[in-house]
């Protein structure tokens, strides 16, 4: 809304002013207070009452005086106004010479007017209403018989007794007046904006800003250089003498135009080392000057330790929970019933099964169900890195530790894990050495970056897996046995996929939809005969092998459709071993069999028909065994 304030000289005026309101193309955003008075009783109205006020003659000039901030718009006179008003002149009053006056130097065209009418005018050019007396007397001293003019000037020659008539103003100039106060509004909000969103960012900004003149005067500062040097004057002094040690590097950019950045400089008094980033200020093809930003370096290390440790804790989140593992067998029911009574607790847990049988999802599932839900995940797979990374991994680093180290050194796992779950995937295959530090900060609860000298306080709880018994590992001298004690705290056994009955089905089915859906293929359909060969089969790689097996069966079929052939095919693959290759392991004499096939089926009656204890028994990979009794049909 535009609040204006119209003052008129004379009531037909202000008619004209509401009609031309009223129809104006912006009336909806128009506020308009339309007042008649004259020059002598033009109140004295707050400059914050209105956006602009719109006057004419005297009124406008003694307006635009006295509202400093209020825009005045003043009235122009066409053409057409003063013909009028020169004819209504000379068609009742005949004058010989017409004085114009009233109207400050904006009646140029008045004088040709006249000589159409074969009369002489002459304009008296009084800036104010306090001369209007005296340009009257001059007037009729040098031999005016008439006067034309404002509403004041006409007023006071009909008081001395000299004909007159007013200028009166037309609805073309009203609207020319309305439309410069609108833009003229507008175009004075959009720079209060623009000043004040440049205020509001020099003023919020945690860095120190300085704006310094070219002849080296601060002109702007910010709150933050105040807080930077203490209660130090800065504005409106020079900026050699304030604060002589950034004196070098605006210096050296007004002398060469260009930006300087990474000065670290020492600002006296409060001692704050700041890193100075000096840039010039470029306006009519002139160097105006030059702002200096000023970022505190103790600050800065603090929030990039900040901004580090959020960007981890997103980057680290467990997504998966106890719904998302799919199965219907029984087993299944009770290991995620024991999972969930161990979410409940704070103790370390230690997740034990063979390679594929989801110990990471178990592990996220068991995060999303504790009480560190909101916390990060952290994973990492101690197989998968070498000894001295595996250590720079969880414990982090700091600058110049060692060769290639990131610049400001780097947060460890453990940090990053602080207040959430680090999940030790492949536990089993981490080094003594790194154990021994391992062991200190779950004993501690305190991580050492390597190279740095201070401590670092973490919570973390351990979920590790692992494929192999660290018991036994640690009877064997490979692995530490205080460490087994901190980690085997609560233990969860992951059934293998053979044993879970049902589920292998369940979830062939699970992921082949699933990559009919990602791959965006028509659906398939999977004949009732070939399930039953997933039954039989040992899936040594269980649910990885599985899924393995799903992609591959989805590339042998044709048309659409799973026979028990394209299964048979992608469960067995052909290998060097079926195509003559000589048998790495014969079977014991303890069996005696007249062939292999009868020899396969009494190792199995001896087992109690359990194939990995067969398999044992004869001395090969339960792999192997299984190949073998496909090949026999057994």
């Amino acid at each position: 809304m535009i609040r204006l304030l119209f003052i008129v000289p004379y009531p037909e005026l202000k008619e004209k002013v509401e009609y031309v309101l009223s129809r104006h193309p912006e009336r909806k955003r128009l506020n308009a207070d339309v007042q008649v008075m004259t020059v002598e009783n033009t109140p004295d109205v707050p400059s914050d009452e209105y956006d602009a006020v719109i006057a004419r003659g005297y009124t406008a000039h003694k307006t635009l005086s006295a509202y400093t901030q209020a825009p005045t718009i003043s009235i122009s006179i066409s053409g057409y106004d003063i013909l009028r008003a020169v004819s209504e002149c000379c068609g009742h009053y005949h004058p010989r010479k017409i004085a114009v006056i009233g109207f400050s130097g904006q009646l140029y065209e008045v004088k040709h007017i006249c000589r159409f009418f074969h009369t002489e005018a002459v304009i008296y050019d009084s800036v104010s209403h306090e001369d209007l007396s005296a340009t009257m007397e001059t007037a009729l001293a040098a031999g005016c018989d008439a006067v034309i003019g404002g509403y004041s000037a006409a007023v006071l020659a009909r008081q001395k007794g000299v004909p007159s008539i007013i200028i009166k103003t037309g609805e073309d100039a009203l609207v020319r007046a309305v439309d410069e106060a609108i833009l003229t509004v507008d175009q004075i909000r959009q720079e209060r904006i623009v000043s004040q969103m440049y205020k509001t960012i020099i003023y919020a900004s945690r860095e120190g800003v300085l704006y310094v003149d070219a002849k080296g005067t601060i002109r702007v500062r910010n709150q933050a250089v105040r807080q930077m040097c203490g209660e130090v004057s800065l504005r409106n002094r020079p900026l050699r003498q304030a604060l002589p040690c950034l004196w070098p590097v605006f210096h050296a950019v007004l002398q060469s135009g260009k930006e300087e950045d990474g000065r670290i400089v020492t600002i006296p008094g409060r001692k704050t080392t700041v890193s100075v980033r000096c840039t010039p200020v470029i306006a009519n093809r002139e160097m105006s000057g030059a702002v200096l930003s000023l970022s505190d370096v103790t600050v800065v290390q603090e929030l990039e330790g900040r901004i580090r440790r959020t960007l981890s804790e997103r980057g680290h989140q467990a997504r998966y929970t106890f719904e998302d593992i799919i199965h219907r067998s029984a087993v299944i029911d009770r290991t995620i019933e024991t999972a969930r009574r161990y979410a409940a607790s704070d103790s370390n847990v230690i997740i034990v099964g063979e390679t594929g049988t989801g110990k990471e999802l178990f592990a996220q599932s068991i995060h999303n169900c504790s009480s560190r839900r909101n916390g990060p995940f952290v994973a990492v797979n101690c197989a998968a890195l070498t000894e001295s990374l595996l250590e720079s991994e969880l414990f982090g680093y700091v600058e110049g530790a060692f060769t290639g180290t990131s610049r400001g050194g780097r947060m460890g796992l453990f940090e990053q894990a602080h207040g959430g779950t680090l999940f030790l995937d492949e536990i089993g295959e981490i080094s003594l050495s790194t154990q021994t530090r391992l062991l200190r900060v779950l004993q501690e609860r305190q991580v050492r970056r390597i190279g740095d000298n201070k401590v670092i306080h973490v919570n973390v709880r351990i979920i590790s897996a692992t494929n192999k018994s660290i018991s036994r590992l640690a009877g064997r001298g490979l692995f530490r046995q205080d460490l087994v004690y901190r980690l085997d705290v609560l233990r969860l056994f992951l059934p293998p996929l053979r044993e879970r009955k049902g589920d292998a089905e369940l979830l062939f089915r699970h992921m082949l939809e699933t990559y009919v859906r990602e791959s965006r293929t028509s659906s398939v359909s999977l004949d009732p005969d070939a399930l039953p060969l997933l039954s039989k089969y040992p899936f040594t790689g269980n649910v990885r092998e599985l899924r393995n097996i799903a992609e591959r069966v989805m590339a042998l079929q044709d048309g659409g459709r799973i026979t028990r052939q394209d299964l048979q095919e992608a469960l067995y693959p052909k290998d060097l071993e079926e195509e003559g290759a000589p048998d790495p392991s014969p079977l014991p004499e303890s069996i005696p069999a007249p062939n292999e096939p009868e020899r396969l089926r009494r190792a199995l009656e001896q087992c109690g028909g359990n194939k990995t204890k067969a398999a044992r028994l004869l001395g090969m990979d339960r792999s192997t065994l299984w190949r073998r009794l496909k090949k026999y049909g057994m």
